[in-house]
């Protein structure tokens, strides 16, 4: 990771427990594990979520779940790269916040070498259906392609088979 990526992921950081408390108060923990998400059927976005999760050694984050399961509907990493692409997916897609928009400038300032790729996800997002309506933890049981399908996603790694992850 190079210093302009580490400014980004430190500030990605210490930018998490703020935005829980000021911007998620009233949203409700889905008080769920990794372990938790990988006894549900195989071929789920609750499973997907979970492999994703043990995969990156990451647990979820309390009222900001979301973030994780939309990591696994689009198909995207956790680079600084791809994590800040995922902010303009879901900028195209119609989500509005404040730290939406920090997130977006910040790090298009730091990473504008990736102007391309940045314009591309937003492109993207433009071309799905809302994602901002769904109720992520109703669809955990639900099978992932299916999902991924109505909502018009396709990417060369939402493609891959959730088996191949294991």
């Amino acid at each position: 990771m190079n210093g302009r990526e580490k400014c980004c992921a430190w500030l990605f950081a210490m930018s998490e427990k703020p935005y829980r408390f000021f911007f998620k108060r009233k949203v409700k923990a889905w008080k769920l594990t990794s372990n938790d998400l990988l006894k549900f059927p195989k071929n789920s976005l609750g499973y997907a979520t979970g492999l994703f999760l043990k995969t990156n050694d990451f647990e979820l984050l309390d009222k900001l779940e979301s973030h994780d399961v939309h990591h696994v509907l689009l198909g995207m990493q956790t680079t600084v790269k791809e994590e800040i692409g995922m902010q303009f997916i879901l900028f195209g897609n119609g989500k509005r916040s404040f730290y939406l928009f920090a997130t977006m400038t910040l790090g298009f300032i730091l990473q504008a070498e990736h102007y391309k790729y940045f314009k591309f996800c937003y492109q993207k997002g433009r071309k799905l259906k809302s994602l901002t309506a769904l109720k992520l933890r109703e669809l955990l049981t639900q099978p992932l392609e299916q999902i991924r399908n109505e909502l018009r996603i396709k990417s060369e790694r939402s493609n891959i088979k959730i088996l191949d992850l294991v």
